[in-house]
């Protein structure tokens, strides 16, 4: 018993003095043991990444002190000396970039698609000299590699998602506020610049009616997004809101491959955070909760299926006009509405499915960061054409879809893929709740 109680002594007095001399070293030098809150922000000291070449790890040390970064990127552009850059000056932002461009990756297999950026640049300016960087990226198999010194390197794609994204920072409105920086982290979100902040009014209702818009279509799949984590928005309807749109270093879950791009939309009343939803701004808009759950997770229905099941104004005039068409008459209505530029009677044609598409601004503007505002100079009659319908042959249905054969004359044409002329298409139809066929799209 005596010698137990010796050895309690002894291991006391051992813990007493790693204490101490810990105690002493953070005296002598705290930084060693200072925590770093989010690494990922943070500097790209101490990262190492498997494969890096002398090259590549020569660069990373030179730009460690950048305190401006130049951004030439346009998708379009034929060659470099035609772009105007971006300037990147907040510090958080420059260490995205640092800590993105550190993460070297394999080479990729995939040969370049015409989907390819090729040799743009970006300049980073650091405390002793300026080093110019090319960079070339696929967004269709989503790879990419810089060239220094001769060597390609081929970096993380989030990093190329970064650089196409940076068009769209402003440094006089780029700021995260904590509140939403700490939500989004909650849920595992990296923001890194804020994209647009401004007002919008939540519709009245949220029950969707063609003569209406399509404004109720988007609140209300959107509010399920943000009441399936417990931020509930549907006593603001008809209220003033701030949004906040931020793009996200993370890409949106696999389910939503290849969709890849992410933001953070965050809507605020009276400086209090009341809704909150991932978004990913284009290209057929794929969506998910904070928590990453798709709308079917959340629901069990698809958003479609979700909305036309409780979100159609039965007393909608529009829809019921339709309802007395042919097929051949309203296809007829389709094209009509096109060239008349008639937006609400154009959107009486059509099926949810197709309504919800229209919601993918595919030319970004302040207010078209969260939905599209339909009108005939930035939406659905950019590209609209002069169409004489000649002849329609219904191939009957199957399961509530049916393809509908047409041939259409185009006689005034402004889009660069096709010509005037006589054309065969094809119009996909589906039978709404209604029992009344309404088009999905219309394609060759």
């Amino acid at each position: 018993m005596k010698s137990l109680k010796n050895k309690k002594t002894i291991m006391i007095v051992i813990i007493c003095f790693v204490v101490l001399i810990i105690s002493g070293i953070y005296l002598i030098n705290p930084k060693l043991f200072k925590l770093d809150k989010d690494k990922s922000l943070n500097s790209i000291e101490n990262q190492v990444y498997p494969n890096q070449s002398n090259n590549h790890k020569d660069l990373i040390e030179k730009i460690k002190s950048t305190n401006k970064i130049g951004v030439y990127h346009d998708y379009h552009a034929e060659s470099v000396d035609k772009i105007k850059p971006v300037y990147v000056k907040d510090k958080n932002i420059i260490n995205d970039y640092l800590n993105l461009l550190s993460k070297n990756v394999k080479k990729s297999n995939e040969e370049m698609s015409g989907g390819s950026v090729n040799n743009q640049k970006l300049v980073f300016y650091t405390d002793n000299e300026t080093i110019e960087v090319n960079y070339s990226y696929d967004d269709l198999y989503n790879f990419g590699f810089i060239t220094y010194k001769g060597e390609d390197i081929y970096l993380n794609y989030d990093f190329f998602r970064l650089i196409s994204n940076t068009q769209r920072y402003s440094p006089k409105e780029s700021s995260i506020d904590e509140d939403a920086r700490k939500l989004l982290k909650k849920y595992n979100w990296t923001p890194s610049f804020l994209i647009a902040n401004h007002k919008i009014n939540i519709s009245d209702d949220l029950k969707y009616a063609p003569e209406k818009g399509i404004d109720e279509v988007y609140w209300a799949y959107n509010l399920q997004f943000s009441k399936s984590i417990g931020l509930d928005f549907s006593n603001l309807l008809g209220e003033e809101v701030n949004a906040e749109v931020y793009y996200l270093l993370d890409p949106l879950p696999d389910l939503d491959t290849p969709i890849v791009d992410a933001n953070a939309v965050i809507l605020r009343q009276n400086k209090k955070i009341v809704g909150a939803y991932i978004d990913s701004g284009i290209l057929n808009r794929a969506l998910c909760s904070l928590d990453r759950k798709s709308f079917k997770e959340i629901t069990d229905l698809t958003i479609e299926d979700y909305l036309i099941q409780n979100h159609i104004d039965q007393n909608s005039k529009l829809n019921k006009k339709v309802e007395n068409l042919s097929t051949e008459e309203l296809i007829k209505s389709y094209y009509k509405s096109q060239r008349d530029k008639d937006v609400n009677k154009y959107l009486s044609t059509l099926d949810m499915g197709a309504i919800v598409s229209l919601l993918d601004p595919y030319e970004f503007d302040i207010q078209a960061e969260l939905f599209n505002k339909l009108d005939e100079n930035n939406t659905i009659f950019k590209h609209a054409n002069e169409t004489e319908v000649l002849e329609v042959k219904d191939n009957g249905e199957s399961n509530g879809i049916k393809d509908v054969n047409i041939k259409i004359n185009i006689l005034k044409c402004n889009q660069i893929t096709i010509d005037k002329g006589i054309y065969d298409m094809i119009v996909s139809m589906r039978k709404n709740e209604n029992g009344v066929y309404k088009i999905n799209s219309v394609g060759f």
